[in-house]
């Protein structure tokens, strides 16, 4: 089985989808930002604190809080995700999930955290709550 160490961010995340025809410039001011774009969806990553910052049409979900896994990883390994996403759906923990270059991110319902958090320890994770200075 494949162990891994993550960390889990403290500031809270939205994912959104914005009103179609709209291209809002949100501060890269989260753990992770992202914009995902396919030819019929545009989905956006950003600070929770930030929702205000789209129109009342865009559709939001969250708050979730990230769990990023330590990296960078090899673009050869296997089972990454998977070895956190099992545990995380035996124990009915949904996710949002999204890679960069170097690692992987993992973004659950705020309040899922601390069931996460002991599901990926008792599946032999470790996880890291490192808090200080994230704002």
């Amino acid at each position: 089985m494949t162990t891994l160490t993550l960390r889990a961010h403290e500031q809270l995340l939205a994912v959104a989808t914005p009103e179609p025809g709209t291209a809002p410039e949100l501060p890269a001011s989260g753990p992770v930002n992202a914009e995902l774009v396919t030819g019929n969806d545009r989905t956006l990553v950003f600070a929770y604190r930030d929702v205000a910052e789209l129109s009342d049409s865009s559709v939001v979900q969250g708050p979730f809080r990230a769990l990023e896994i330590a990296g960078p990883l090899d673009f050869s390994l296997t089972g990454v995700l998977a070895a956190v996403l099992s545990p995380l759906a035996e124990s009915e923990i949904s996710v949002f999930t999204l890679s960069t270059f170097e690692t992987d991110w993992i973004l659950i319902g705020a309040n899922a955290l601390p069931d996460a958090v002991d599901t990926l320890r008792r599946a032999g994770h470790t996880v890291v709550e490192d808090f200080e200075g994230e704002h």
